[in-house]
């Protein structure tokens, strides 16, 4: 073929396949071997599918299907990290208990200590400060409060730039002597939530005139801690401390001593000191208040198991029930003894105060009561707060021998009112009107009430008071007349005798015996003439309600100043308590140890 033969073929060739352009196809069949490569990149991608989703399923703490298991198994390049445990629980919050452990100087010398508790119920709105703005700024002068957050203090550290950043939890219980420095490599890991140690905060006021050494005696203490206690105070230079807060820790019996941890004592010209003991037994002073707030905090949870074993119910609680059925049921709610919340009841219906279901929506009432060691608890103060008005009373004891009764902040005595019938059992006779004398036999007026009862019977005195007259008159026959400290007389006539102690000029109190029934005089048969004078006129005395308690003078109302001023101080004190009562700091993270 010459070279132009092949060079035309060529061309024509050309021309052929760009004239016509011919599709030629080919089906391929499948088998293992022309879809190999294929075949392997999708195995892949389920094999790494299948480790993602175990690793995401781990992270969850859950198991994955044998079958994804048994796949993801040979791409695993390192051992299985054990499951990550669940966290810690948080530690219970603890409610802030206004609870209050004072020790106290009684009437004749003894000292005790009580746990003091404050309760309100009724409407929640913000009531008017009681205390007066120069008392108050006096009070935090001389007992400035506790930090409202010891914790963050504890919690926090400052660099020489005063910069303050966070430090965890298990860091601060290093204290002072462990530096932290940035990049230090530690071992941190989760540990248990230590039990917060058994302590017990205890708040001693000394009054004037009262050793502080008698007082420390009601603080169940060891001896060598009382006599180092008293050893630091007797070497202070300072004036006596004016309120003293110890720290103990709880022994593990009840008979058994405390031991003193730590001490913090206020003068109203410096600011509070510290005292902690060294190795030595020694109380020193410390400088560093951040271990007593720690162990004040710790000691406001241990608080919460003072309770009142005080189950005491008596007439007046029952009918309390009846009457004020909300309110009854709040007291009891907040652990007040049903016979002291009967009480509470009765005191402000005599003043004229509703507690009724409504009333409670817009009025409220506080209630300060103390509970001793033996678990009988009384009342200390009580407060009204109605919507124009408040009304606060002090549960005092006037005398030695009497029974404590509530006063107002006058010194008025307000829980005593006239007795309607000063016989017990007596029956009531002609009243308080216009009648026929029964012997004279002419239209007169009754300026009295009369009770018949037994000859013999005893007479009670209708209301705190002091005797005027023990006398006898043709129509009163044999009588007593007793003046009342709010200015007006009762007369109790027609008796037969008086008890041989009984003297003009004795002060006597509601409910003691003066006479016993009789016949005397212008009367038909043994029965009491009771009768009711103010000023020049006489009144109905089953219709006058009238204060018949002792109202305080001279050095009784002096006393009684010194305690409201007392009951203010622990209430002070018992607010400061709930204003650094908060939560524990982690918030339920996990607690870190370093090692």
């Amino acid at each position: 073929m010459t070279r132009s033969n092949a060079k035309s073929r060529i061309e024509q060739a050309i021309d052929d396949n760009f004239g016509a352009i011919r599709q030629i196809s080919r089906i391929v069949r499948f088998s293992l071997f022309t879809h190999a490569r294929f075949l392997s990149a999708i195995l892949v991608a389920v094999i790494a599918s299948a480790a993602m989703f175990t690793g995401v399923l781990a992270v969850m703490n859950r198991r994955p299907p044998v079958a994804i298991a048994a796949i993801a198994a040979p791409l695993r390049t390192r051992p299985e990290a054990a499951p990550k445990g669940d966290r810690l629980p948080p530690p219970a919050i603890v409610q802030a208990a206004p609870v209050a452990k004072v020790l106290e100087s009684q009437a004749d010398g003894s000292t005790e200590k009580f746990a003091y508790r404050q309760v309100k119920i009724g409407a929640t709105r913000q009531v008017p400060a009681r205390v007066s703005a120069g008392h108050a700024a006096a009070f935090a002068q001389r007992f400035p409060p506790a930090s409202s957050d010891p914790f963050q203090s504890i919690l926090t550290e400052k660099s020489a730039k005063t910069v303050t950043k966070a430090m965890p939890v298990a860091l601060a219980s290093l204290g002072e002597e462990r530096i932290l420095v940035r990049g230090t490599p530690i071992n941190v890991s989760t540990a248990k939530v230590q039990p917060a140690p058994a302590v017990e905060q205890v708040v001693a006021l000394p009054a004037q005139g009262i050793d502080i050494g008698s007082l420390l005696a009601a603080a169940n203490m060891t001896d060598e801690d009382r006599a180092a206690l008293q050893s630091a105070l007797t070497a202070s230079s300072s004036a006596s401390p004016e309120r003293i807060e110890l720290l103990l820790e709880k022994a593990p019996r009840k008979d058994a001593p405390e031991r003193l941890l730590m001490a913090r004592l206020f003068r109203h010209d410096s600011p509070p000191s510290d005292l902690a003991r060294d190795d030595g037994g020694v109380l020193r002073r410390v400088s560093n208040p951040r271990q007593f707030e720690r162990l004040a905090h710790e000691a406001h949870i241990a608080s919460t198991d003072v309770a009142s074993t005080d189950t005491r119910r008596d007439d007046r609680a029952q009918a309390a029930e009846k009457e004020f059925p909300a309110a009854m049921q709040q007291l009891e709610k907040l652990n007040v003894p049903a016979h002291m919340a009967g009480q509470i009841l009765q005191l402000a219906k005599e003043n004229g105060i509703k507690l009724t279901d409504a009333a409670l929506l817009d009025q409220s009432v506080e209630l300060v009561f103390r509970t001793n060691e033996q678990g009988e608890s009384e009342p200390v103060a009580v407060t009204f707060n109605m919507k124009d008005k408040t009304k606060r009373f002090y549960h005092y004891r006037a005398a030695p021998g009497n029974k404590a009764e509530f006063f107002d902040e006058d010194g008025q005595s307000a829980s005593k009112t006239l007795m309607k019938n000063p016989v017990p059992n007596g029956r009531l006779g002609d009243g308080f009107a216009w009648r026929t004398h029964p012997i004279l036999k002419v239209r007169k007026h009754h300026n009295g009430v009369d009770y018949a009862a037994p000859f013999g019977s005893p007479i009670l005195a209708a209301g705190d008071g002091e005797v005027v007259l023990i006398s006898s008159e043709s129509g009163y026959g044999k009588y007593v007349r007793i003046k009342h400290d709010g200015g007006f007389f009762t007369t109790y006539s027609h008796i037969s005798r008086t008890p041989p102690s009984l003297k003009v000029g004795q002060r006597v109190s509601q409910g003691q015996v003066i006479a016993y029934i009789g016949s005397t005089g212008l009367s038909t048969g043994p029965h009491l003439y009771y009768e009711l004078r103010i000023g020049d006129k006489y009144y109905d005395p089953t219709a006058t309600p009238l204060p018949a308690g002792t109202d305080l003078e001279g050095a009784r109302l002096t006393d009684f100043r010194k305690q409201i001023s007392h009951v203010e101080n622990i209430e002070n004190y018992i607010g400061a308590r709930i204003a650094t009562a908060f939560a524990p700091p982690d918030d339920g993270r996990v607690h870190t140890a370093i090692h």
